[in-house]
């Protein structure tokens, strides 16, 4: 059950909203559905797969001095288009949030400092969870998110341009 949170959570950790689900580019995105039951729980993960395109939205939210508009507009877009949706059978922990058993809107947003957040919205509920994301050689041009099974729950691996981390869902305790 532990793996499968781990797993859950990981996945839910890719890009903005703005971007998911804005431009031509992303007009016929492909869209995917992942799950994973471990006994009794099950968790699921149902995304749209964003491209960046020419990457000047990227650009953009990336200027730590110039972009605050930039990131305000993702951030604001991205609650009214979710890149998916997260449904657990089980009270489950990611990062610093506990996610009662349900169905979510997955979100992503850019704070000041550049940092990611992971948003899961239930009605007018918001919980954040911060991302840990490192740079890396290998580049993805769509946004990518692997639910797998870990030892203690679940996890969720997600890489979009040269970013990557990983998300790890545990029983609520």
């Amino acid at each position: 059950m532990k793996k499968l949170l781990s797993f859950a959570l990981a996945a839910a950790l890719c890009a903005p909203a703005f971007a998911q689900k804005m431009g031509s580019t992303n007009g016929n995105a492909p869209a995917l559905a992942q799950s994973i039951t471990i006994g009794d729980a099950k968790m699921s993960l149902d995304y749209t797969s964003i491209t960046w395109a020419d990457g000047k939205t990227m650009t953009a939210i990336a200027d730590k001095e110039k972009g605050g508009r930039a990131r305000e507009r993702v951030n604001r877009t991205a609650a009214n288009a979710p890149l998916g949706k997260f449904t657990t059978s089980i009270d489950c922990k990611c990062g610093d949030v506990t996610l009662p058993a349900g169905t979510y809107d997955v979100f992503f947003t850019i704070g000041d400092d550049l940092a990611w957040s992971l948003n899961f919205k239930a009605g007018d509920k918001v919980m954040t969870t911060k991302l840990e994301l490192k740079s890396g050689e290998h580049e993805s041009k769509r946004l990518q998110m692997l639910l797998h099974a870990t030892d203690d729950g679940a996890g969720a691996w997600l890489s979009f341009g040269k970013m990557s981390g990983m998300l790890a869902f545990a029983p609520a305790k």
